[in-house]
């Protein structure tokens, strides 16, 4: 029994796992046809004084080591849940509590709630994925923009500082837009056909970003000391500007199509079950669903399993798994309303829980409702409560 459970719960990890590595070379060959004309371009504009094979391999090592950042970042910041984040008073206050009870009676017992502690987690996920996304946004401008000026320092560290800055306002815009979650489609389309339908929103998308960075890098880099500056001929000035502003493109670019690529990929349905007509699905196809739905883990395989569950259920293209659930003695479908119960249930205490605190005074909900949308102060934990909300939909 312990060997085909340990078996069950593998499969979907092992899924999950080869969609890491699918979006990996897939990521790498859409930013590979981008980056290999625009190096080209720029060698032939501006030939190097060394050897152009050499410049040519460090560009291509440091764009796609920043590729491999940004899916670094994207692996640890990346949850189908929408976990809040603390902000930063709320941190400065827990961290002075803790230190003042550790100096008061030691370090023993527990200072932090576990609501408290999964919004600090993400709070600190939000800063590292903020540092790798710096280090990423130089490494691809450096890769894209720095191939005239391989042997001139100042050049050098111009471009990674617009590149920082790049990664900086891309970091903070996905965090604040919350583009970190993964939406779950209803409706399941084929892979290409789902990637081509947000091509052109993501297009314009990292238009956007490309203005909006280019002049916060323009404004920074004029703020900067002068031993940090460039100086150019007005022309030579123009020539490079609009030079900074193709390479943030084509960052913009590369890095929208791999968020796009990556909600695309990691939202395709996963079928948790045995090929039909094997031995484990003449037993009971529904054990990887199962077991993946009755985790207590807000993970992608417990979505990926209610997602599963839904097809199933409202589809007849798999008969023999709607049939696998309403076996004769009831046992799968009772396993299958308990799951689908659990988020109903947490919702009816969380709105519960929310609804405790708000004033029942008629005056006073009269004056919220005069109030203006900006100024009502609703309760988070309301909020929060519809966190789960994909799973509802699913469930």
């Amino acid at each position: 029994m312990s060997s085909s459970s340990s078996t069950s719960t593998g499969i979907p990890r092992e899924l999950v796992k080869k969609r890491w590595l699918g979006f990996l070379i897939w990521q790498s060959i859409a930013s590979a046809v981008l980056h290999l004309p625009n190096s080209i371009f720029f060698l032939r504009q501006h030939p190097s004084p060394s050897s152009p094979a050499a410049v040519f391999l460090l560009s291509f090592l440091a764009f796609h080591l920043s590729l491999l950042l940004l899916s670094l970042a994207l692996f640890i910041v990346v949850s189908p849940h929408p976990d809040p984040s603390a902000s930063l008073p709320e941190l400065a206050a827990a961290s002075f509590r803790y230190l003042l009870k550790a100096l008061v009676g030691g370090f023993s017992r527990p200072s932090f709630t576990a609501h408290f502690s999964l919004r600090a987690r993400r709070s600190l996920v939000s800063v590292l994925f903020l540092l790798i996304c710096s280090a990423a946004g130089s490494l691809i401008l450096l890769g894209i923009c720095g191939l005239p000026q391989v042997l001139d320092l100042a050049s050098l560290v111009d471009i990674g500082l617009r590149g920082v800055v790049f990664g900086l306002v891309y970091c903070l815009h996905y965090i604040y837009r919350k583009r970190w979650v993964l939406n779950f489609p209803i409706i399941q389309r084929p892979l290409f056909y789902s990637f081509k339908v947000g091509l052109s929103s993501a297009l314009k998308r990292a238009f956007k970003l490309s203005v909006q960075t280019h002049v916060w890098s323009f404004i920074i880099i004029l703020l900067l000391p002068d031993q940090f500056k460039t100086i150019n001929m007005i022309g030579e000035f123009m020539v490079q500007q609009i030079r900074f502003y193709i390479g943030t493109l084509i960052a913009s670019i590369c890095w929208e199509i791999s968020h796009h690529l990556l909600q695309v990929v990691h939202t395709r349905r996963c079928m948790l079950a045995p090929p039909k007509g094997s031995v484990v699905a003449e037993r009971n196809p529904s054990d990887f669903l199962l077991e993946s739905l009755e985790q207590d883990n807000s993970h992608l395989i417990q979505y990926l399993a209610y997602l599963d569950l839904c097809i199933v259920s409202e589809s007849n293209a798999e008969s023999w798994r709607r049939a696998a659930i309403f076996e004769q003695t009831g046992e799968t479908y009772k396993r299958v309303i308990n799951v689908c119960l659990k988020p109903l249930e947490q919702l009816i205490s969380r709105l519960a829980e929310g609804f405790e605190g708000l004033s029942i005074d008629n005056s006073d909900c009269l004056s919220k409702q005069l109030n203006s949308p900006l100024d009502v102060k609703t309760d988070l934990s309301l909020h929060e409560a519809f966190n789960d909300f994909q799973v509802l939909v699913f469930s």
